[in-house]
């Protein structure tokens, strides 16, 4: 039997809540998505190119290993080195030998930011120093390893990585760390579970509705629009964790007392004056527009970036009139090559007769933006298309308030209930992430033909039902604002 122990991210996670943590040891995790999948593959080429700037380290994997090879003096560099202690684990992505002791080193697939590292970061350093000094190893200093976004395809793997210092920071988080040595552990691997308790980290908690503090709970306060964790504190501090038990005299923004009405009478609330003063400015012929994009770590197309954000796919459905004929134009860019240019071509082409174009959030303008700084020939044109945009969430948010929504405005909890006969779930590509994951697979090459048409069709499929799906919710939104007349 394998005996059971503390991670990093079991003790990261511990010290927001130990009881999630303690829940998560014992959980298999589900099966990952396809985004997660993407994800886990772009941590391991990049760890396997950070390893370029070592070329002479050797792999340890294993505690035994890593004792035998540190020991090695001729060793210098040594990967994934193993350290356990105290029914602690802990993995160095590398370290290396100074003198006096060794320098760890933590790989990041982020992007290096001249304005200093994400905490997260450092709080993933500092463990591992905690759990590398308590088993013995004299810690000299830590690094992080972090993307360098000047890195094009063609330049070598070793410039693809920014090395910066982190000692002076790393070192009071782990001490800090050091002090809750023999509190978390002994918690988190004993039979029973800690006692559960209402805390900011619920609010996304995977465990929170079935098997935790919220189990029975229909309203938890996180359903209030734009709660934070000040004001989630105020709440429970005097044991109020339900809307409908939030008393009539605390201070609520207007949309949490909008929602917090919806969730307790059980019944939409419709500001039909407030959706018809936005209604007013769409001018037929309408587009409806959404964009799929593309963004991988190690960029897959010469002249793009780490992480550079490349739109690969649209679909446009256009609308003569209200209720009126609706047709469907589409793109879906050859995955071998960087079609950014005849994308553009294609969609300034497809929207030129649109007088309004529908969107849902600012992400299509944010992306045309970014296209017109990419392509100055066209920046003309594309200052003229984002002109034309209307965003439909705000309309949404702000002018239909349903108890279903549970404070969010997302097209995927509006959908089914304003249109419920449309649905993602029997797509094989149902949401963003997916459809990144599935494009960055065409775009690697390590598919057959059959899986190409089969991708390519469920992408399309996808993006198709995605303005279908706005053009159904602008007509409910509309007829909202133009209750029938009593009988």
């Amino acid at each position: 039997m394998t005996t059971r122990t503390v991670t990093k991210h079991d003790f990261l996670t511990a010290l927001g809540c130990k009881t999630r943590a303690w829940y998560g040891m014992r959980e298999s995790g589900g099966t990952p998505t396809p985004a997660d999948l993407l994800r886990m593959q772009e941590g391991q080429d990049v760890h396997r190119r950070a390893q370029s700037l070592h070329p002479n380290g050797v792999f340890a994997g294993s505690i035994e290993k890593t004792k035998r090879v540190i020991l090695n003096r001729a060793v210098q560099t040594i990967f994934e080195a193993a350290f356990t202690v105290d029914g602690y684990t802990a993995r160095a992505d590398w370290i290396r030998r100074v003198k006096g002791g060794w320098v760890i080193g933590e790989i990041k697939s982020s992007l290096f930011d001249e304005n200093g590292p994400k905490d997260e970061h450092l709080e993933d350093l500092a463990y591992t120093v905690m759990v590398a000094r308590r088993a013995g190893l004299p810690v000299k200093g830590c690094e992080l390893v972090l993307m360098n976004r000047d890195w094009r395809i063609g330049m070598p793997d070793p410039d693809l990585f920014v090395v910066t210092d982190h000692t002076d920071e790393v070192t009071p988080i782990s001490d800090e760390f050091n002090r809750l040595w023999d509190q978390i552990a002994p918690l988190l691997l004993r039979r029973s579970k800690p006692s559960p308790h209402w805390c900011w980290e619920c609010r996304d908690c995977e465990f929170f509705a079935d098997r935790c503090v919220g189990v029975g709970i229909s309203d938890p306060i996180f359903q209030l629009p734009y709660l934070r964790e000040k004001k989630f504190t105020e709440l429970t501090a005097t044991g109020v964790t339900r809307i409908s038990a939030i008393p009539s005299d605390f201070k609520l923004s207007d949309s949490q007392r909008t929602a917090a009405a919806a969730i307790r009478t059980k019944s939409p609330q419709i500001k039909a004056a407030e959706i018809q003063a936005a209604l007013d400015s769409l001018e037929w012929p309408i587009g409806y527009l959404d964009f799929e994009t593309l963004m991988t770590a190690v960029p897959l197309y010469s002249d793009v970036a780490p992480h550079e954000q490349l739109v690969t796919q649209y679909s446009l459905h256009v609308e003569t009139a209200p209720g009126g004929e609706l047709s469907h134009r589409e793109y879906l860019a050859d995955h071998t090559r960087d079609c950014r240019e005849e994308l553009v071509t294609e969609l300034i082409r497809d929207t030129a007769e649109c007088r309004t174009i529908v969107v849902y959030s600012s992400f299509e303008k944010t992306m045309i933006r970014g296209l017109a700084k990419l392509l100055p020939t066209y920046a003309s044109e594309l200052a003229g298309l984002e002109a034309k945009l209307f965003d439909l969430e705000p309309v949404v948010r702000k002018g239909l308030v349903h108890p279903d929504f549970g404070g969010r405005s997302s097209i995927k909890v509006v959908l089914p209930v304003l249109a419920p006969d449309l649905s993602y779930d029997d797509l094989d590509i149902g949401d963003g992430g997916a459809a990144v994951a599935a494009f960055a697979k065409l775009a690697s090459g390590k598919v057959t033909e059959e899986e190409v048409r089969a991708v390519r069709g469920a992408l399309l499929e996808y993006c198709q039902l995605d303005t279908l799906a706005m053009v159904r919710v602008l007509g409910a939104m509309n007829a909202l604002s133009d209750p029938p007349a009593p009988a």
